[in-house]
């Protein structure tokens, strides 16, 4: 469902937020666990939400109280936004020492880039996860194997996305075990989007990329779009109803390239 920007605000505006605080909560207009942000920066109330088939987004620049217009003309509230992040775990293991975690990387298409070394996978017990590194391991994103919390939860830095493979085109996917999967293909990196929007750091890790193709779903047709027109260079989307995660090689390669 649509909500028009006055509806959203409408019920955004009865959760209070002071100036620089930041919110993560179930999205209220998709019911997404954890996927909807919300901030008030300098008088002006951000929010998004990071489902992709989602479309709740905008900022509110409305009029400030007397106490934030007084802090604001002091210069005390020109905030720079850090948002805040859950740390890499350091209590990890192999995930070959865990049956259901090799099980389930299999069952994603994900096991021949363990094997081969274009992604680091590891167990984390305490919450019982697979974390998909990124590339520098400065950040993970750890997929559930119980019906615990939320399915994926980011740790550390991962704002420009998880990169597994090597080759001049990039693919941008929704999750890691997506990413995992194209990666199979020659001459191809799988990029996970991580249920985020093009960034500023994303958009420049993309750049040492000859081609990109973006696949999302149906439901995120208009952020393929979106991010198409944003990106510079050669572009090609790909909207489907088919799970990148359980798909054969063939297929995969036919999904991807067939049409180039």
């Amino acid at each position: 469902m649509n909500f028009s920007y006055r509806d959203q605000w409408d019920i955004l505006q009865s959760i209070n937020l002071t100036d620089g605080e930041h919110k993560s909560i179930d999205c209220p207009f998709c019911g997404g666990r954890k996927k909807f942000s919300i901030s008030k920066i300098d008088g002006k109330t951000l929010w998004n939400c990071y489902k992709a088939s989602c479309t709740a987004k905008g900022v509110y620049s409305g009029p400030r109280t007397i106490e934030e217009a007084k802090a604001y003309m002091a210069g005390k509230n020109k905030t720079k936004f850090e948002k805040k992040t859950t740390p890499v775990p350091t209590m990890v293991t192999s995930v070959d020492n865990h049956p259901a975690a090799v099980e389930y990387i299999k069952s994603v298409n994900s096991y021949e880039a363990y094997q081969n070394g274009s992604v680091t996978l590891k167990y984390f017990p305490s919450d019982n996860r697979v974390l998909f590194y990124t590339h520098t391991n400065e950040g993970a994103v750890g997929r559930s194997l119980s019906n615990r919390g939320p399915k994926w939860w980011a740790y550390g830095y991962t704002q420009s996305g998880v990169h597994v493979g090597t080759g001049s085109t990039a693919v941008l996917v929704e999750d890691a075990a997506s990413a995992c999967a194209v990666s199979r293909c020659n001459n191809t990196v799988g990029v996970a989007l991580l249920g985020t929007n093009l960034t500023k750091d994303l958009k420049k890790s993309l750049s040492c990329y000859e081609n990109v193709i973006i696949v999302l779903d149906n439901d995120a047709k208009q952020k393929a779009v979106s991010m198409s027109r944003a990106l510079s260079k050669s572009t090609t989307m790909r909207i489907t109803k088919l799970d990148l995660k359980v798909l054969s090689l063939r297929d995969t390669e036919r999904l991807l390239y067939a049409y180039n």
